[in-house]
């Protein structure tokens, strides 16, 4: 080994790795999005995790509906994929709010015009939220 061969053992070194040592922070993220993407056990696994964050969120306010959507439809293959997991997350949404009310829910499913805002904004803003993968 010559003195201007960096030796991989010393600090910096990439260590027996093949990646470039310049790869920038967004271009990590963008091959882990796009593994995310493709690969179905880590897709299941971040899907579960968006799904909850946006459960979470949407207890805290109804903006997280929209987020929740985002973060759906941020981690599917196409825009198409996305708004569908958005409606799914919407109706996950709705269900999870039927649940929460328990023994109420008859009597709030028959308070008419209230009752259609509550499902047109479980499933409205939601899919506002998946566009944001056609940016991405």
């Amino acid at each position: 080994m010559s003195e201007h061969e960096p030796d991989s053992s010393e600090a910096g070194g990439s260590g027996g790795r093949s990646e470039p040592l310049d790869e920038s922070p967004v271009a990590r993220s963008r091959v882990l999005l796009e593994r995310i993407r493709t690969e179905p056990g880590p897709h299941a696994v971040a899907v579960v995790i968006a799904v909850a964050l946006g459960l979470l969120f949407s207890w805290l306010h109804w903006f997280g509906l929209v987020v929740g959507g985002a973060l759906v439809s941020v981690l599917a293959p196409n825009l198409r994929r996305g708004v569908v997991g958005a409606v799914a997350f919407g109706a996950v949404v709705l269900v999870a709010f039927a649940f929460a009310l328990g023994s109420s829910t008859w009597i709030v499913i028959e308070m008419t015009p209230v009752v259609y805002l509550v499902v047109a904004s479980a499933f409205g803003l939601p899919v506002l939220g998946s566009l944001l993968r056609g940016l991405l």
